[in-house]
Protein backbone atom coordinates (compact mmCIF):
# COMPACT_ATOMS: atom_id res chain seq x y z
CA UNK A 1 0.00 0.00 0.00
CA UNK A 2 1.32 3.41 -0.94
CA UNK A 3 1.98 6.01 1.75
CA UNK A 4 0.21 8.67 -0.33
CA UNK A 5 -3.50 9.23 0.12
CA UNK A 6 -5.82 10.79 -2.44
CA UNK A 7 -8.63 13.29 -2.08
CA UNK A 8 -11.95 11.48 -2.58
CA UNK A 9 -13.39 14.48 -4.47
CA UNK A 10 -10.66 15.64 -6.84
CA UNK A 11 -8.18 12.74 -6.77
CA UNK A 12 -5.25 15.00 -5.84
CA UNK A 13 -2.48 13.36 -3.81
CA UNK A 14 -2.45 14.48 -0.15
CA UNK A 15 0.64 14.61 2.09
CA UNK A 16 1.09 11.75 4.57
CA UNK A 17 1.31 14.20 7.51
CA UNK A 18 -2.39 14.97 7.09
CA UNK A 19 -3.22 11.40 8.15
CA UNK A 20 -0.96 11.03 11.16
CA UNK A 21 -2.88 10.09 14.27
CA UNK A 22 -3.39 12.51 17.11
CA UNK A 23 -1.90 11.50 20.48
CA UNK A 24 -4.21 9.58 22.83
CA UNK A 25 -6.53 11.77 24.91
CA UNK A 26 -4.95 10.81 28.24
CA UNK A 27 -1.64 12.31 27.02
CA UNK A 28 -3.18 15.60 25.93
CA UNK A 29 -3.18 18.19 28.69
CA UNK A 30 -6.69 19.53 28.87
CA UNK A 31 -7.19 23.16 29.75
CA UNK A 32 -10.17 23.37 32.09
CA UNK A 33 -13.01 25.51 30.78
CA UNK A 34 -13.99 26.56 34.30
CA UNK A 35 -11.73 28.08 36.93
CA UNK A 36 -10.35 25.76 39.58
CA UNK A 37 -12.64 25.68 42.62
CA UNK A 38 -11.01 26.62 45.91
CA UNK A 39 -11.85 23.21 47.34
CA UNK A 40 -9.86 21.51 44.58
CA UNK A 41 -6.86 23.66 45.52
CA UNK A 42 -7.31 22.54 49.13
CA UNK A 43 -7.54 18.90 48.00
CA UNK A 44 -4.35 19.41 46.00
CA UNK A 45 -2.54 20.74 49.07
CA UNK A 46 -3.88 17.81 51.09
CA UNK A 47 -2.62 15.33 48.48
CA UNK A 48 0.81 16.98 48.50
CA UNK A 49 0.90 16.80 52.30
CA UNK A 50 -0.10 13.12 52.23
CA UNK A 51 2.57 12.50 49.58
CA UNK A 52 5.25 14.14 51.72
CA UNK A 53 4.25 12.24 54.88
CA UNK A 54 3.97 8.83 53.20
CA UNK A 55 7.14 9.25 51.14
CA UNK A 56 9.12 10.43 54.16
CA UNK A 57 7.87 7.72 56.51
CA UNK A 58 8.31 5.08 53.82
CA UNK A 59 11.89 6.17 53.17
CA UNK A 60 12.58 6.11 56.91
CA UNK A 61 11.18 2.57 57.14
CA UNK A 62 13.40 1.47 54.24
CA UNK A 63 16.44 2.86 56.05
CA UNK A 64 15.41 1.08 59.26
CA UNK A 65 14.93 -2.17 57.33
CA UNK A 66 18.42 -1.78 55.89
CA UNK A 67 19.94 -1.24 59.33
CA UNK A 68 18.07 -4.26 60.68
CA UNK A 69 19.46 -6.33 57.83
CA UNK A 70 22.99 -5.17 58.61
CA UNK A 71 22.46 -5.82 62.33
CA UNK A 72 21.38 -9.37 61.50
CA UNK A 73 24.94 -10.28 60.46
CA UNK A 74 26.07 -10.33 64.07
CA UNK A 75 26.67 -13.89 65.33
CA UNK A 76 24.76 -13.38 68.60
CA UNK A 77 21.52 -12.31 66.84
CA UNK A 78 19.11 -14.99 65.48
CA UNK A 79 18.95 -14.61 61.71
CA UNK A 80 15.31 -15.59 60.93
CA UNK A 81 13.47 -13.05 63.16
CA UNK A 82 15.76 -10.24 62.04
CA UNK A 83 15.29 -11.17 58.37
CA UNK A 84 11.48 -11.41 58.69
CA UNK A 85 11.29 -8.14 60.62
CA UNK A 86 13.52 -6.40 58.12
CA UNK A 87 11.49 -7.78 55.23
CA UNK A 88 8.15 -6.71 56.75
CA UNK A 89 9.42 -3.19 57.51
CA UNK A 90 11.00 -2.92 54.04
CA UNK A 91 7.86 -4.02 52.19
CA UNK A 92 5.71 -1.67 54.27
CA UNK A 93 8.14 1.18 53.61
CA UNK A 94 8.14 0.53 49.86
CA UNK A 95 4.33 0.51 49.81
CA UNK A 96 4.27 3.80 51.72
CA UNK A 97 6.67 5.39 49.22
CA UNK A 98 4.43 4.20 46.35
CA UNK A 99 1.35 5.70 48.05
CA UNK A 100 3.29 8.95 48.47
CA UNK A 101 4.22 9.05 44.79
CA UNK A 102 0.60 8.26 43.85
CA UNK A 103 -0.52 11.21 45.99
CA UNK A 104 1.85 13.52 44.09
CA UNK A 105 0.49 12.24 40.77
CA UNK A 106 -3.10 12.85 41.89
CA UNK A 107 -2.15 16.35 43.09
CA UNK A 108 -0.71 17.12 39.64
CA UNK A 109 -3.95 15.95 38.02
CA UNK A 110 -6.02 18.05 40.43
CA UNK A 111 -4.02 21.17 39.59
CA UNK A 112 -4.53 20.68 35.86
CA UNK A 113 -8.17 19.54 36.01
CA UNK A 114 -7.43 16.15 34.46
CA UNK A 115 -10.40 13.80 34.56
CA UNK A 116 -8.43 10.71 35.52
CA UNK A 117 -7.30 12.42 38.73
CA UNK A 118 -10.92 13.01 39.73
CA UNK A 119 -11.64 9.30 39.26
CA UNK A 120 -8.46 8.21 41.02
CA UNK A 121 -9.10 10.62 43.90
CA UNK A 122 -12.57 9.17 44.41
CA UNK A 123 -11.20 5.62 44.34
CA UNK A 124 -8.55 6.51 46.92
CA UNK A 125 -11.10 8.27 49.17
CA UNK A 126 -13.48 5.30 48.89
CA UNK A 127 -10.73 2.83 49.75
CA UNK A 128 -9.65 4.97 52.68
CA UNK A 129 -13.26 5.21 53.84
CA UNK A 130 -13.54 1.41 53.90
CA UNK A 131 -10.25 1.12 55.82
CA UNK A 132 -11.52 3.73 58.29
CA UNK A 133 -14.73 1.78 58.80
CA UNK A 134 -12.75 -1.38 59.47
CA UNK A 135 -10.66 0.40 62.10
CA UNK A 136 -13.52 1.89 64.10
CA UNK A 137 -13.50 3.65 66.57
CA UNK A 138 -9.98 4.89 65.70
CA UNK A 139 -10.92 5.78 62.11
CA UNK A 140 -13.70 8.30 62.86
CA UNK A 141 -11.71 11.34 61.69
CA UNK A 142 -10.60 9.50 58.55
CA UNK A 143 -14.18 8.46 57.80
CA UNK A 144 -15.45 12.02 58.15
CA UNK A 145 -12.68 13.45 55.97
CA UNK A 146 -13.09 10.83 53.25
CA UNK A 147 -16.88 11.22 53.24
CA UNK A 148 -16.42 15.00 52.88
CA UNK A 149 -13.96 14.51 49.99
CA UNK A 150 -16.36 12.16 48.19
CA UNK A 151 -19.29 14.53 48.74
CA UNK A 152 -17.35 17.56 47.54
CA UNK A 153 -15.85 15.77 44.53
CA UNK A 154 -19.31 14.83 43.26
CA UNK A 155 -20.64 18.41 43.27
CA UNK A 156 -21.61 19.57 39.74
CA UNK A 157 -19.15 22.49 39.55
CA UNK A 158 -16.26 20.25 40.65
CA UNK A 159 -17.23 17.59 38.12
CA UNK A 160 -17.45 20.29 35.45
CA UNK A 161 -13.91 21.47 36.30
CA UNK A 162 -12.64 17.92 35.68
CA UNK A 163 -14.69 17.57 32.51
CA UNK A 164 -17.05 14.98 34.02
Amino acid sequence: MSEARYCPYCGEELPVQAFQEAPPQYLVERKPTTPRPTGVTILTALQILVGLVFSGLGALMLVIAGFLGIEGFRPDVPMVPVFLGSLAIGVTGAMMVMIGVLSFVVAYGYLNGLGWSWTLGLIIAGFSLVVGLMSLPNGVLSILLDALIIYYSTRPYVRRYFGR
